[in-house]
């Protein structure tokens, strides 16, 4: 049976996957990439994994969001300090659908239109990190891997629909200038984006020691797609990205990864 706390965001549209009780890992190998809202799935995926924690994938849900770190033993900066400091400084926040981790600190949802969310760990301060596009937060009614303490709805999205965040916190959120972008944009092709999902699954699977290796390998082969015209370069940075931070590669290591493989794929293609 599917949880209610699961079915009532499935009902909103938000994409879900089962993870381990013990790690953030899927329950199944490109479980981040299968995320869905079809109570069908879930139904199925209820049956096959016996009360797994569940994660939610936010930009499929149209949704960005913070991640606010508590002190203790598992974070040693203070998410919680850091945003009521920027709160006081800048204004309150509207009212949002708020989770309460089983480690004592908050996740923050808001709805994400076309604005540009970095993806950087600790911005716009320390114990506060950004969550979007393929990045997944653990939500109610998952239990807390190290305290064993339940997850648990502050403001649930059914009683308070996600809003807009405010101005003054899409600035501190907002990544730097991009470079210009080398091609117009085209429509990625079914087979292109069976191959990034294929890609994307390798590395999410990869294990230590293999997995810079691995995202370098497959950025490579991406990289001569976007260079081939088959794939639209944000589409194959998000998707590697994505499945870099869910195998546990650090943001610079997985960014600086993903930037030269893609950049020497997209250099092999221009030249035949």
């Amino acid at each position: 049976m599917i949880p209610r706390e699961i079915e009532a965001v499935a009902l909103l549209g938000w994409h879900v996957y089962p993870c381990s009780r013990s790690s953030r890992a899927g329950a199944f190998k490109g479980a981040h990439l299968a995320a869905t809202y079809d109570l069908d799935q879930l139904s199925r995926w209820c049956a096959e994994f016996a009360s797994p924690n569940w994660r939610l994938v936010l930009g499929p849900s149209s949704l960005w969001g913070l991640d606010v770190d508590a002190a203790g033993p598992t974070h040693s900066a203070d998410g919680i300090a850091a945003m009521r400091a920027l709160i006081a400084v800048h204004g309150p926040l509207p009212d949002r659908p708020t989770t309460r981790s089983g480690g004592g600190g908050y996740a923050i949802f808001f709805r994400h239109g076309s604005e540009k969310i970095v993806g950087k760990t600790g911005v716009p301060a320390p114990g506060i990190d950004p969550r979007r596009g393929q990045l997944s937060v653990t939500i109610p009614p998952s239990v807390h891997t190290v305290t064993g303490r339940q997850y648990r709805w502050l403001i649930a999205p059914w009683e308070v629909a996600p809003p807009p965040a405010p101005p003054w916190l899409l600035r501190l959120v907002a990544p730097p200038p991009e470079p210009e972008v080398r091609r117009a944009p085209i429509d990625t092709t079914d087979a292109a984006r069976q191959r990034l999902y294929r890609a994307a699954n390798a590395v999410a699977a990869a294990t230590p020691g293999q997995r810079n290796d691995i995202l370098n390998r497959r950025a490579y082969e991406v990289g001569h797609m976007i260079g081939a015209g088959l794939l639209g370069e944000r589409e194959g940075v998000e998707a590697l990205y994505g499945a870099a931070r869910q195998a546990g590669l650090p943001h610079p290591e997985a960014r600086a990864t993903i930037v030269s493989g893609i950049n020497s794929g997209i250099r092999r293609a221009s030249h035949g």
